[in-house]
Protein backbone atom coordinates (compact mmCIF):
# COMPACT_ATOMS: atom_id res chain seq x y z
CA UNK A 1 0.00 0.00 0.00
CA UNK A 2 2.96 2.55 1.08
CA UNK A 3 4.47 1.55 -2.25
CA UNK A 4 1.38 1.85 -4.63
CA UNK A 5 0.79 5.47 -2.56
CA UNK A 6 3.66 6.21 -3.52
CA UNK A 7 3.58 5.51 -6.88
CA UNK A 8 0.00 7.25 -7.06
CA UNK A 9 1.65 10.14 -5.14
CA UNK A 10 4.39 10.39 -7.71
CA UNK A 11 2.01 10.20 -10.88
CA UNK A 12 0.02 13.29 -9.38
CA UNK A 13 2.58 15.16 -9.25
CA UNK A 14 4.06 14.00 -12.75
CA UNK A 15 0.60 14.90 -14.43
CA UNK A 16 0.97 18.56 -14.85
CA UNK A 17 4.51 18.27 -16.40
CA UNK A 18 2.86 18.70 -19.75
CA UNK A 19 1.30 22.12 -19.86
CA UNK A 20 4.48 22.95 -18.25
CA UNK A 21 6.35 22.02 -21.12
CA UNK A 22 3.80 23.12 -23.03
CA UNK A 23 4.36 27.05 -21.45
CA UNK A 24 7.91 26.71 -21.87
CA UNK A 25 7.83 25.91 -25.76
CA UNK A 26 5.34 29.11 -26.01
CA UNK A 27 7.92 31.19 -23.44
CA UNK A 28 10.55 30.36 -26.59
CA UNK A 29 8.64 30.72 -29.21
CA UNK A 30 7.75 34.18 -27.65
CA UNK A 31 11.46 35.06 -27.75
CA UNK A 32 12.12 33.91 -31.44
CA UNK A 33 9.72 35.96 -32.85
CA UNK A 34 10.19 39.22 -30.73
CA UNK A 35 14.00 38.55 -32.12
CA UNK A 36 13.08 38.05 -35.62
CA UNK A 37 10.98 41.44 -35.03
CA UNK A 38 13.69 43.17 -33.81
CA UNK A 39 15.88 42.08 -36.72
CA UNK A 40 13.54 43.04 -38.87
CA UNK A 41 13.07 46.35 -37.73
CA UNK A 42 16.75 47.08 -37.51
CA UNK A 43 16.88 46.10 -41.08
CA UNK A 44 14.18 48.06 -41.81
CA UNK A 45 15.88 50.94 -40.53
CA UNK A 46 19.14 50.39 -42.11
CA UNK A 47 17.33 50.64 -45.48
CA UNK A 48 15.66 53.79 -44.81
CA UNK A 49 18.07 54.92 -44.13
CA UNK A 50 19.93 54.56 -46.91
CA UNK A 51 17.15 56.30 -49.40
CA UNK A 52 17.19 59.44 -46.97
CA UNK A 53 19.49 61.76 -48.62
CA UNK A 54 19.37 65.88 -48.16
CA UNK A 55 17.22 65.72 -51.65
CA UNK A 56 14.89 63.87 -49.78
CA UNK A 57 14.69 65.19 -46.69
CA UNK A 58 15.50 68.77 -47.48
CA UNK A 59 18.39 68.83 -44.82
CA UNK A 60 21.80 68.64 -45.29
CA UNK A 61 24.05 65.56 -45.04
CA UNK A 62 25.20 65.43 -41.49
CA UNK A 63 29.23 64.54 -41.51
CA UNK A 64 30.19 62.62 -38.51
CA UNK A 65 34.19 62.68 -39.30
CA UNK A 66 36.06 65.62 -38.75
CA UNK A 67 36.58 67.31 -42.21
CA UNK A 68 40.63 67.07 -43.27
CA UNK A 69 41.54 70.20 -45.58
CA UNK A 70 41.48 73.85 -45.17
CA UNK A 71 38.12 74.90 -43.91
CA UNK A 72 36.12 77.68 -45.62
CA UNK A 73 33.54 80.58 -45.36
CA UNK A 74 30.30 80.15 -46.94
CA UNK A 75 29.35 83.37 -48.71
CA UNK A 76 25.58 83.68 -48.34
CA UNK A 77 24.27 86.52 -50.58
CA UNK A 78 20.72 86.92 -50.41
CA UNK A 79 19.41 89.11 -52.97
CA UNK A 80 16.61 90.96 -54.87
CA UNK A 81 17.40 90.26 -57.94
CA UNK A 82 20.51 90.95 -59.26
CA UNK A 83 24.24 91.79 -57.27
CA UNK A 84 24.65 95.80 -58.44
CA UNK A 85 27.95 95.57 -56.57
CA UNK A 86 29.13 92.47 -57.98
CA UNK A 87 32.28 94.48 -59.53
CA UNK A 88 33.72 95.01 -55.28
CA UNK A 89 32.94 91.23 -54.65
CA UNK A 90 35.05 90.65 -57.75
CA UNK A 91 37.58 92.86 -56.76
CA UNK A 92 37.79 90.79 -53.11
CA UNK A 93 37.94 87.57 -54.23
CA UNK A 94 40.36 88.22 -57.38
CA UNK A 95 43.73 85.79 -56.79
CA UNK A 96 41.99 83.97 -53.62
CA UNK A 97 42.56 80.18 -53.80
CA UNK A 98 39.14 78.65 -54.20
CA UNK A 99 39.86 76.09 -51.92
CA UNK A 100 39.26 79.05 -49.16
CA UNK A 101 35.51 80.19 -49.81
CA UNK A 102 32.28 79.44 -51.00
CA UNK A 103 29.55 81.61 -53.11
CA UNK A 104 25.82 81.06 -52.17
CA UNK A 105 22.94 83.08 -53.93
CA UNK A 106 19.58 83.35 -53.41
CA UNK A 107 17.62 85.60 -55.65
CA UNK A 108 14.49 85.88 -56.97
CA UNK A 109 13.29 82.18 -58.87
CA UNK A 110 14.16 81.85 -62.29
CA UNK A 111 16.49 84.76 -62.23
CA UNK A 112 20.05 83.27 -63.55
CA UNK A 113 23.73 85.06 -62.90
CA UNK A 114 25.32 84.58 -66.59
CA UNK A 115 27.19 86.95 -68.56
CA UNK A 116 24.00 89.01 -69.50
CA UNK A 117 23.19 89.73 -65.20
CA UNK A 118 26.96 89.70 -63.58
CA UNK A 119 30.26 91.40 -64.32
CA UNK A 120 32.02 88.53 -62.25
CA UNK A 121 32.27 85.09 -63.15
CA UNK A 122 32.79 84.42 -59.86
CA UNK A 123 29.10 84.45 -59.50
CA UNK A 124 28.19 81.94 -62.29
CA UNK A 125 25.70 79.55 -61.90
CA UNK A 126 25.85 80.31 -58.28
CA UNK A 127 22.38 80.62 -57.03
CA UNK A 128 19.85 78.58 -55.67
CA UNK A 129 18.05 76.14 -57.73
CA UNK A 130 14.79 75.88 -54.71
CA UNK A 131 14.84 79.72 -54.12
CA UNK A 132 11.68 81.48 -52.83
CA UNK A 133 9.47 84.34 -53.46
CA UNK A 134 10.75 86.69 -50.65
CA UNK A 135 8.69 89.60 -48.85
CA UNK A 136 10.06 91.69 -46.28
CA UNK A 137 8.47 91.32 -43.04
CA UNK A 138 7.33 88.05 -43.81
CA UNK A 139 8.79 84.74 -42.53
CA UNK A 140 9.83 83.99 -46.45
CA UNK A 141 12.80 85.72 -45.55
CA UNK A 142 14.12 83.46 -42.51
CA UNK A 143 13.17 80.78 -45.17
CA UNK A 144 15.11 81.86 -47.51
CA UNK A 145 18.25 82.33 -45.22
CA UNK A 146 17.98 78.52 -43.61
CA UNK A 147 17.90 77.49 -47.26
CA UNK A 148 21.07 79.21 -48.07
CA UNK A 149 22.58 77.62 -45.09
CA UNK A 150 21.10 73.87 -45.60
CA UNK A 151 22.72 74.07 -49.11
CA UNK A 152 25.63 75.59 -47.72
CA UNK A 153 26.14 72.47 -44.98
CA UNK A 154 26.11 69.89 -48.12
CA UNK A 155 29.88 70.92 -48.36
CA UNK A 156 31.98 69.89 -45.19
CA UNK A 157 34.77 72.17 -45.91
CA UNK A 158 32.41 75.35 -44.98
CA UNK A 159 33.22 75.50 -41.29
CA UNK A 160 31.52 79.38 -41.25
CA UNK A 161 28.71 81.06 -42.79
CA UNK A 162 28.16 84.61 -43.46
CA UNK A 163 24.82 85.92 -44.53
CA UNK A 164 25.21 89.33 -46.79
CA UNK A 165 22.42 91.51 -48.41
CA UNK A 166 22.76 92.86 -52.00
CA UNK A 167 24.10 96.31 -50.60
CA UNK A 168 27.11 94.55 -48.61
CA UNK A 169 30.32 95.67 -49.53
CA UNK A 170 33.89 94.06 -47.92
CA UNK A 171 35.68 96.52 -45.74
CA UNK A 172 39.13 94.42 -45.87
CA UNK A 173 40.72 92.52 -47.97
CA UNK A 174 40.11 88.53 -48.08
CA UNK A 175 42.92 87.27 -46.13
CA UNK A 176 42.25 90.09 -43.61
CA UNK A 177 38.63 88.74 -43.13
CA UNK A 178 39.43 85.07 -43.68
CA UNK A 179 42.00 85.05 -40.29
CA UNK A 180 39.90 87.14 -38.19
CA UNK A 181 36.37 85.07 -38.88
CA UNK A 182 38.30 81.81 -38.35
CA UNK A 183 40.50 83.11 -35.51
CA UNK A 184 36.79 82.85 -33.26
CA UNK A 185 35.05 79.99 -32.51
CA UNK A 186 32.12 81.88 -31.99
CA UNK A 187 29.62 82.76 -33.88
CA UNK A 188 28.66 86.90 -34.00
CA UNK A 189 25.01 87.56 -33.89
CA UNK A 190 23.31 91.04 -33.05
CA UNK A 191 21.03 90.46 -29.96
CA UNK A 192 19.42 92.66 -27.35
CA UNK A 193 16.16 92.73 -25.51
CA UNK A 194 12.83 94.14 -27.39
CA UNK A 195 11.49 97.22 -26.02
CA UNK A 196 9.16 97.80 -28.99
CA UNK A 197 6.54 95.33 -27.73
CA UNK A 198 6.74 92.69 -30.57
CA UNK A 199 6.08 89.61 -28.93
CA UNK A 200 2.95 87.56 -29.30
CA UNK A 201 1.63 86.30 -26.39
CA UNK A 202 0.28 83.30 -28.29
CA UNK A 203 3.97 82.00 -29.19
CA UNK A 204 4.18 80.75 -26.02
CA UNK A 205 4.78 78.43 -24.27
CA UNK A 206 7.36 77.09 -27.09
CA UNK A 207 8.79 80.52 -27.14
CA UNK A 208 8.80 82.00 -23.80
CA UNK A 209 8.47 85.87 -23.17
CA UNK A 210 11.79 86.26 -21.47
CA UNK A 211 13.54 84.51 -24.18
CA UNK A 212 12.51 86.70 -27.11
CA UNK A 213 15.35 88.70 -28.85
CA UNK A 214 15.74 91.16 -31.15
CA UNK A 215 18.71 92.11 -33.71
CA UNK A 216 20.59 92.59 -37.11
CA UNK A 217 19.14 89.57 -39.23
CA UNK A 218 22.91 89.27 -40.40
CA UNK A 219 25.30 86.85 -39.11
CA UNK A 220 28.49 85.03 -38.79
CA UNK A 221 27.75 81.33 -37.45
CA UNK A 222 29.68 78.42 -36.69
CA UNK A 223 29.27 74.87 -38.39
CA UNK A 224 27.46 73.96 -35.18
CA UNK A 225 24.94 76.72 -34.83
CA UNK A 226 24.31 77.00 -38.63
CA UNK A 227 22.93 73.21 -38.41
CA UNK A 228 20.75 74.18 -35.62
CA UNK A 229 18.99 76.78 -37.64
CA UNK A 230 18.43 74.28 -40.45
CA UNK A 231 17.27 71.46 -38.30
CA UNK A 232 14.76 73.72 -36.33
CA UNK A 233 11.69 72.49 -36.58
CA UNK A 234 10.01 74.10 -33.57
CA UNK A 235 10.54 77.87 -33.27
CA UNK A 236 10.18 78.44 -37.21
CA UNK A 237 6.85 77.19 -37.65
CA UNK A 238 5.65 79.39 -34.62
CA UNK A 239 7.22 82.61 -36.08
CA UNK A 240 5.57 81.43 -39.65
CA UNK A 241 2.35 80.97 -37.57
CA UNK A 242 2.41 84.25 -35.88
CA UNK A 243 4.44 86.79 -37.51
CA UNK A 244 1.96 88.16 -40.12
CA UNK A 245 2.86 91.49 -41.68
CA UNK A 246 1.04 94.40 -40.71
CA UNK A 247 -1.30 95.12 -43.67
CA UNK A 248 -1.35 98.83 -45.40
CA UNK A 249 -4.04 101.24 -44.29
CA UNK A 250 -6.90 101.01 -46.49
CA UNK A 251 -9.37 104.42 -46.43
CA UNK A 252 -11.88 101.61 -47.89
CA UNK A 253 -11.81 99.37 -44.91
CA UNK A 254 -12.82 102.58 -42.59
CA UNK A 255 -12.54 100.99 -39.23
CA UNK A 256 -11.39 97.37 -40.09
CA UNK A 257 -8.21 99.54 -40.02
CA UNK A 258 -8.01 99.84 -36.48
CA UNK A 259 -8.07 96.15 -35.80
CA UNK A 260 -6.24 94.93 -38.47
CA UNK A 261 -3.16 97.53 -37.27
CA UNK A 262 -3.32 95.95 -33.71
CA UNK A 263 -2.24 92.95 -35.23
CA UNK A 264 1.85 92.17 -34.06
CA UNK A 265 4.27 92.78 -36.56
CA UNK A 266 7.08 90.60 -35.36
CA UNK A 267 9.58 91.86 -38.65
CA UNK A 268 10.45 88.14 -38.53
CA UNK A 269 14.23 88.41 -39.47
CA UNK A 270 15.29 90.98 -37.04
CA UNK A 271 13.94 88.65 -33.80
CA UNK A 272 14.31 84.66 -35.51
CA UNK A 273 17.80 83.69 -35.23
CA UNK A 274 18.80 85.92 -31.68
CA UNK A 275 15.53 84.18 -29.97
CA UNK A 276 16.45 80.55 -31.80
CA UNK A 277 20.13 80.45 -30.25
CA UNK A 278 17.88 81.70 -26.78
CA UNK A 279 15.79 79.34 -26.68
CA UNK A 280 18.27 76.28 -28.27
CA UNK A 281 20.48 77.90 -25.00
CA UNK A 282 22.95 78.99 -27.34
CA UNK A 283 22.95 82.59 -26.61
CA UNK A 284 23.74 83.33 -22.95
CA UNK A 285 21.57 86.10 -21.49
CA UNK A 286 24.93 88.43 -20.93
CA UNK A 287 25.69 88.46 -24.53
CA UNK A 288 24.55 91.41 -25.88
CA UNK A 289 25.68 93.13 -29.26
CA UNK A 290 27.67 90.81 -31.91
CA UNK A 291 28.40 87.74 -29.47
CA UNK A 292 26.88 84.68 -29.57
CA UNK A 293 28.23 82.07 -26.42
CA UNK A 294 28.86 78.42 -27.92
CA UNK A 295 28.05 77.31 -24.21
CA UNK A 296 26.42 78.99 -21.33
CA UNK A 297 26.82 78.18 -17.86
Amino acid sequence: MVGGGGLQKMTTKKSPAIPHRRRHLCFKLLIAVTILLCVFGFWKFQTQSEVLTPETTGKPLRVDVSFEGPPKIAFLFLTRLHLPLDFLWGSFFEGVETASYSIYVHSQPGFVFDQSTTHSTLFFGRQLNNSIQVAWGESSMIEAERLLLNTALKDPANERFVLLSDSCVPLYNFSYTYNYIMQSTRSFVDSFLDKEGRFNPDMSPVIPKDKWRKGSQWFTLIRRHAEVVVDDEVVFPVFRKFCKRRPPIDDRKGKLNIILQQQHNCIPDEHYLQTLLTVSGYLCSYCKWLIACQYCP
